[in-house]
């Protein structure tokens, strides 16, 4: 598989999966509908980020002390994380679940300016989305990174980011706790 088609497999494998997790977040209009997309976020940043820590080919900043910072800004507890019993992650899967994570991070250009709109700023409520959107560089040297993954480890990428997405959805709909 040429590089790019893994660039546009992954878009292909997980368009669904984007569009029900873009539909979950919604337009938070409102600052309650704001505070419950940081819970949500929380959730999944705190189940999802100890699974990629370490060294890799990339790294990645974590964003779950943030979303605890700004949930304090919200007025909101920070919630339990989910508890999936999840075995280690080889390096391919790692790639594949960090394309779900900063990709995310092109979406919180958008995000961050619906938050201001309601009152947030990257000083107050709105911390990770402020880090998520302030390198626009990220994305395109992710994709470099993401560009020269041997043709053997697609199928684990592709997988993983499937897997991510799901964990995602997962912490949109789970009781908050």
């Amino acid at each position: 598989m040429a590089t790019a088609s893994l660039r546009s497999a992954l878009r292909e494998r997980t368009s669904q999966l984007h569009h029900q997790l873009d539909t979950q977040v919604g337009k938070f209009t409102a600052q309650s509908d704001y505070a419950d997309y940081v819970t949500r976020s929380y959730i999944f940043r705190a189940a999802i980020e100890p699974r990629l820590a370490g060294d890799g080919r990339w790294q990645f900043p974590p964003l779950a002390t943030l979303l605890a910072q700004d949930l304090a800004d919200l007025d909101r507890p920070v919630p339990t994380a989910l508890s999936a019993q999840v075995p280690p992650i080889n390096a391919a899967e790692r790639l594949g679940m960090l394309y779900v994570l900063e990709g995310s991070g092109v979406g919180a250009r958008l995000l961050l300016r619906r938050a201001k709109a309601i009152g947030f700023t990257e000083a107050f409520g709105a911390r990770h989305l402020g880090q998520q959107a302030g390198d626009t560089r990220r994305w395109p040297q992710f994709l470099e990174v993401l560009e020269h993954a041997p043709a053997s480890e697609h199928d684990d990428i592709l997988r993983a980011s499937e897997a991510a997405f799901r964990l995602a959805l997962e912490a949109y709909t789970v009781e908050a706790t």
